[in-house]
């Protein structure tokens, strides 16, 4: 049976509308089915003293709520949807499966590398740092926040990453995480579905996040921060239908920063429709 677990959360970036998503694709999945629903609460606060972690106690107290919720519903036996909001929220369902299960390999579909550090990012959104702390690295605060279990760099596969902050280059770089570029995935599919297909062989339990900003903005348009050049809609399905065909070994997945309040002519919401169908044959 697979739970879904709501998250209308909004303060990783400190950008009204995800929340708006979050409920949105939470109607898409009960509509198809899938009513066993848990909606996590997301306080009403202030950013806080701290300039460069703002609104981080809200953030904090949504992600333990995160991490019990998909830990308690894979040790159920239960497949887990987490649904955003933003991509803070996957700090909490990534610890929730680690927790679970620290060998677990992750998926991450973006257009970014969300693996920053709060001193040395540019805007502060803390949407863009959880990875980092994840891994390891980081100020120890924030290292093992909800789970003593960190991700391995080498259980992590980036596909369609392709505007990274000058720290998350280095990262990358020095500790060889892989990575699946956007002009690979756009003309190369035989070799990318080869590369997960390698990656995922190496695991016995996979998590996956899919940030609607992987595809290109031209296809959908309502999200915070899109980037130019990324993938197609026909690649992303191409590679989502490889990856769930393994649904023995995909136990869980986040589906974060659908933006209605961003979106042009409905075109990210019809985007959104296809991907629920999709997601919900996990």
């Amino acid at each position: 049976m697979n739970q879904i677990v709501i998250a209308p959360q909004w303060y990783g970036a400190y950008k009204k509308g995800p929340e708006v998503g979050a409920l949105r694709l939470a109607e898409l999945f009960e509509m198809g089915g899938l009513s066993e629903q848990t909606l996590i609460s997301v306080p009403n606060v202030g950013s806080g003293e701290d300039h460069c972690m703002p609104f981080f106690d809200a953030i904090d107290k949504v992600n333990s709520n995160i991490c019990d919720a998909v830990f308690s519903a894979l040790s159920s036996g239960n497949k887990v949807i987490t649904i955003g909001g933003d991509h803070a929220i996957s700090w909490g369902s990534i610890s929730g499966v680690l927790k679970h299960n620290p060998e677990v390999g992750v998926i991450y579909l973006d257009a970014h590398g969300d693996c920053n550090i709060s001193e040395r990012s540019a805007s502060h959104h803390i949407h863009g740092m959880h990875m980092a702390y994840l891994m390891g690295f980081g100020e120890d605060k924030y290292v093992g926040r909800y789970t003593k279990n960190l991700l391995p760099v080498e259980n992590i596969l980036y596909v369609g990453a392709r505007s990274l902050d000058p720290y998350e280059v280095e990262l990358i770089k020095e500790q060889g995480i892989s990575r699946i570029t956007c002009d690979v995935i756009n003309s190369d599919m035989i070799q990318v579905l080869d590369t997960i297909s390698d990656f995922m062989s190496r695991f016995k339990q996979i998590h996956v996040s899919l940030d609607i900003d992987v595809l290109d903005p031209s296809i959908a348009p309502g999200t915070g921060v899109p980037e130019v050049g990324g993938i197609t809609e026909e690649a992303l399905h191409e590679v989502l239908d490889f990856i769930l065909t393994k649904s023995d070994q995909v136990k869980s997945l986040d589906l974060v920063e659908y933006n209605p309040l961003l979106d042009i002519e409905e075109r990210t919401d019809r985007v959104v429709q296809k991907l629920v169908k999709t997601i919900s044959s996990l």
